[in-house]
C-alpha cells in the first residue's frame, strides 16, 4: 500500500479511541480500517480478525515463495521501530495537503 492510500483511512488519536472505543470497534467490524495515532504519529492499525488472518496467510504464502521478501519487510519494520516513523503532519506537508 502506498503512503498516499493511507489518507483514505480513518485516523483516531488515543484520546478519541478511549472515548469512542465501542463506535470505533463497530466501524472496524464492518470492514473499516482505523489507524491509531499517538502524538500525531501513526502507531497501530486496527482491522477485523478476518482481514488479519488473510494478511497472515498471505505472509505465510509469500514466505514460502520468497523468504528474502519477508526478511526485507521485517528489517524495514525493525527500522521503523528503532528510528520511528514519519509524523503524520510531515506526510501531509510532503503530499501538499
Amino acid at each position: 500500500m502506498q503512503l498516499a492510500n493511507l489518507l483514505d483511512k480513518r485516523f483516531v488519536g488515543t484520546d478519541e479511541l478511549r472515548r469512542d472505543l465501542t463506535k470505533i470497534l463497530d466501524q472496524v467490524l464492518k470492514g473499516g480500517e482505523v489507524i491509531v495515532t499517538q502524538h500525531g504519529q501513526p502507531k497501530v492499525v486496527m482491522v477485523d480478525i478476518e482481514t488479519y488472518l488473510k494478511v497472515q496467510e498471505l505472509e505465510d504464502d509469500l514466505a514460502d515463495y520468497d523468504p528474502k521478501f519477508i526478511k526485507k519487510m521485517n528489517r524495514a519494520l525493525d527500522d521503523v521501530k528503532k528510528h520511528g516513523g514519519i509524523p503524520a503532519d510531515k506526510v501531509w506537508e510532503e503530499l501538499g495537503i
